[in-house]
């Protein structure tokens, strides 16, 4: 079998495979795939198998959801109080990611208010900050911080509770 390329000619051996692996949301994908016929005439077939299963590793902790919800979040150093308004763009049982107008420092916790739309508010919940980047893509909002919650208050556990507990029934009926 000679597949043709940009004018080459390349042979292709039985069992030739390719293996691949990506990450995409926080999960590894891997799989092999392999050439079972390579037939040169009268035209040239070249037939590939990808396996019927791949493996699948979570690398998160927590299952992430991607939301749009309005957040408020303050920090205070010594006596002043730096506050901005922000989109929480994913949640989870472990933690947010949020992007937002006004840059946030590691050294101090954030304070995080929103209302969940399952029912229920975040009311300043303390989150640890773990990691921090600038997104040149976006004017309007060029930080994105992704925080780990701290000492969950039971009011915020519970509303993200509601929240996975609804995400995940809605993205097993749309699987379906």
């Amino acid at each position: 079998m000679c597949p043709r390329w940009g004018g080459g000619s390349y042979r292709v051996a039985p069992q030739t495979g390719v293996q691949i692996h990506f990450i995409k949301d926080g999960l590894f994908v891997n799989f092999k795939s392999s050439t079972s016929v390579a037939l040169a005439q009268p035209n040239g077939i070249l037939i590939i198998e990808y396996p019927r299963t791949f493996d699948l590793h979570n690398l998160r902790k927590f299952e992430r959801f991607k939301t749009n919800i309005p957040v408020t979040f303050f920090c205070e150093e010594g006596d002043k109080k730096f506050e901005d308004l922000g989109i929480l763009r994913d949640l989870s049982s472990g933690g947010a990611l949020i992007s937002h107008t006004k840059e946030a420092t590691k050294q101090k916790p954030l304070y995080l208010s929103l209302e969940l739309p399952t029912g229920g508010s975040i009311k300043l919940q303390k989150a640890e900050v773990q990691n921090l980047r600038k997104n040149p893509k976006s004017e309007s909002s060029p930080y994105v911080t992704g925080v780990k919650w701290k000492d969950l208050l039971p009011e915020t556990q519970e509303g993200i509770s509601r929240f996975v507990t609804q995400r995940s029934k809605e993205r097993r009926e749309n699987h379906r």
